[in-house]
């Protein structure tokens, strides 16, 4: 996306210790980590959806397949690609990836949460070009509040990380929420330097909850980050309620000139309906109570109009 219109309020995360807390792993179900990544191709930001779809096995070990949502160039369809593999163990408190984005085949450890303060540990999964070093060494294990910074009830644990060769470039994981700057590993080789200074998670969706992110949720979750541009014309588009669970209204811009389509995809850039629409009526209503729960984006092209939107559906 181009000229990103958002803001990121301070949030203070406060610490609060010795809180007696069970290991989360990371979420595996219905969930989406929104990302903004700065794009070296096109020299701005961009915003980016993780997600986990399906499984694999390696080597007699089950994984995870971690998928990359993207919308740029349009925000019209989405491009889904297979990102990386992630193999947790709840019980060692560890989580491995195979960087399949690198052409790698072999798992790097990615986040070691069996450790103390103090404890020096080699995270391979976040070693990147020119760095080439993979050792950090563990700041602080705080506590976190997560009603403080989303709708998600009690206390994480919040560890940081800090390179052995670079304090800036930091690993500060949330205990099976989000790292902050990007939980999954996310860049070429080329520009090493990437999740630790270009990218941050700004939002974290599980099962319609919302894990952690920036209020208001609905515009920070998903690809609703706009450019300027975009942004006047597409505010003309209304759905109500939205959230919706059974019928969703949509009223139509002024601009628009029949006849046009609509199209709803969902988060994978797939297709859940296509309707032919006229101008006769500025709005009209949707029957969505059989879409299953999650982020949808709903589009209206025409030789006049050309704009898209975000429509949750919930329970």
């Amino acid at each position: 996306m181009k000229n990103l219109i958002y803001a990121l309020p301070l949030i203070l995360l406060l610490p609060i210790i010795n809180h007696a807390q069970t290991y989360y792993p990371l979420p595996e179900d219905n969930a989406y980590w929104t990302v903004l990544e700065f794009d070296y191709n096109i020299w701005e930001y961009n915003d980016i959806v993780y997600t986990v779809n399906g499984d694999t096995t390696f080597n007699n070990m089950n994984y995870k397949k971690i998928y990359r949502l993207d919308d740029y160039p349009t925000i019209y369809d989405t491009i889904s690609t297979l990102h990386c593999f992630m193999r947790q163990d709840v019980e060692e408190k560890k989580i491995w990836f195979i960087r399949h984005y690198l052409g790698e085949t072999v798992e790097k450890l990615g986040y070691d949460l069996n450790v103390n303060v103090g404890d020096t540990v080699s995270l391979p999964a976040f070693q990147f070009g020119e760095f080439g070093d993979s050792l950090y060494y563990c700041q602080s294990i705080d506590s976190v509040n997560m009603e403080i910074i989303g709708e998600l009830d009690g206390f994480r644990k919040d560890y940081w990380f800090s390179s052995t060769i670079n304090s800036d470039m930091s690993i500060n994981y949330i205990e099976g929420v989000k790292d902050w700057r990007s939980t999954f590993p996310n860049l070429d080789s080329f520009y090493g330097f990437d999740p630790f200074h270009q990218s941050e998670t700004v939002c974290v969706l599980v099962n319609n909850t919302y894990y952690y992110g920036y209020e208001p949720f609905y515009k920070y979750c998903g690809f609703v980050v706009l450019d300027t541009d975009d942004y006047a014309i597409n505010s003309e588009l209304k759905t109500f309620p939205n959230p919706a669970w059974d019928i969703v209204t949509v009223q139509l811009p002024d601009t628009f000139i029949s006849p046009g389509t609509l199209t709803i995809y969902n988060n994978f850039g797939e297709p859940v309906l296509r309707m032919k629409i006229s101008g006769l009526n500025n709005s009209f209503a949707i029957d969505v109570s059989n879409f299953i729960n999650g982020i949808y984006f709903l589009s209206i092209n025409s030789n006049s109009t050309n704009i898209s939107t975000k429509l949750i559906v919930k329970p």
